[in-house]
């Protein structure tokens, strides 16, 4: 019921440092909601970054999330849409869009299912579709610190940018986990190894670390850093990539 809606927004985040390219993994679960209480929640976050060091770089992007739950049923989408620049270079997009339905068995296990889109020009990613489901599992939940372990199947298709056309099913196991200093500070690590099945030799690992700082009740700063290691990366797209980004925010 819309009366009984509420939506926390995340305005007006402005990235101001940045690494070199954006990692091929995305992080579901630094998007994760934890409130899992109230029926709708959500954010939207717009980002915008100028830099001069001999050449002008413009970074624009919006990204966002809604969740609803309904008793034991939660439905998660997630959608995040960047565009840099160059100097007078054609616009580059990355993004993707993030469908997500999870079943709460108990406290402690959790089944998914998911279905994503995805997309980044500077690594010569057209396009990356998935469809994938698996367990969760809750290992440690407390005020100081919340742990989770999760591992899917998944299909993926994918086009490269002049390159051939692949169909591969993957694993893709996590392990995450946060550590709550006090009321202001909070450090999030997560941990994503993604091998192709029955071919361990065509992998993906990657690592996101964020520390959150509240400095007020609505201000917030928040550094991430994001390290990816592709084994099979398309040519001339080197196999490490990582992408340093600060965040200032507004909540309200």
């Amino acid at each position: 019921m819309i009366h009984r809606r509420r939506f926390y927004s995340l305005l007006c985040s402005i990235l101001v440092g940045s690494g070199a390219l954006l990692a091929q993994v995305v992080n579901i679960e630094g998007r994760r909601f934890m409130n899992d209480t109230v029926p709708w929640t959500g954010f939207v976050n717009f980002r915008f970054n100028v830099a001069e060091s001999g050449q002008r770089s413009l970074n624009l992007g919006l990204n966002g999330a809604l969740q609803h739950v309904e008793g034991r049923d939660r439905y998660m989408f997630i959608n995040d849409i960047s565009f840099s620049q160059v100097e007078t270079n054609e616009f580059l997009n990355t993004g993707f869009q993030h469908l997500r339905y999870n079943y709460r068995l108990d406290s402690l296990w959790t089944g998914e299912a998911f279905a994503q889109a995805q997309y980044n020009k500077p690594l010569r990613l057209d396009l990356r579709l998935m469809l994938g489901a698996g367990p969760r599992f809750t290992a440690v939940d407390n005020a100081k610190m919340r742990v989770n372990l999760g591992t899917s199947v998944m299909l993926e298709r994918e086009y490269i940018t002049d390159g051939p056309l692949t169909t591969v099913a993957r694993n893709s196991s996590y392990v995450s986990a946060t550590l709550k200093f006090t009321s202001m500070a909070s450090l999030t690590t997560v941990v994503y190894y993604q091998p192709k099945l029955f071919d361990a030799s065509d992998n993906r690992t990657a690592v996101e670390a964020g520390l959150l700082i509240n400095v007020t009740k609505h201000m917030t700063l928040e550094s991430r850093l994001n390290l990816l290691n592709d084994s099979a990366q398309p040519e001339g797209v080197p196999s490490l990539t990582y992408s340093w980004n600060n965040l200032f925010g507004y909540r309200f």
